[in-house]
């Protein structure tokens, strides 16, 4: 009986030692993904006129935002995030960058200019 018990002890310390393997594999796989690439909006301005106007924009947690201004005339937007943020473009073509929303929640973008809300954010 003790060899029998033994054998038992070292079957069952190979298999812990394979679930254990499997199961280090199966938290790798899990892991959120690292791909971080920015969510870009466009938005165009013309005359007293932005689009989107009022549209909502899906941002995953983590990840930045880009905002790809092309405007008949100069002006600031402004983000509702903590801490707030404020940039202005110009005529022409403006690369804005927000940097990463580490908090989930909606966040206003509107045109200070013509008091419009552009889009919201909906990072989750």
């Amino acid at each position: 009986m003790r060899l029998t018990a033994r054998i038992i002890a070292v079957v069952a310390a190979i298999c812990g030692i394979a679930s254990v393997a499997t199961a280090c594999g199966n938290d790798v796989a899990t892991e959120p993904s690292t791909d971080s690439d920015p969510v870009v909006v466009e938005i165009n301005f013309s005359d007293d006129s932005v689009d989107p106007h009022g549209s909502q924009v899906d941002v995953p947690l983590g990840h930045s935002v880009e905002l790809d201004v092309t405007a008949d005339a100069a002006g600031e937007i402004h983000v509702h995030s903590d801490p707030a943020q404020s940039a202005a473009y110009g005529v022409g073509t403006t690369r804005i960058s927000l940097g990463a929303f580490d908090i989930p929640g909606q966040f206003v973008v509107e045109s200070h200019t013509l008091g419009k809300t552009i889009v919201t954010l909906e990072v989750k």
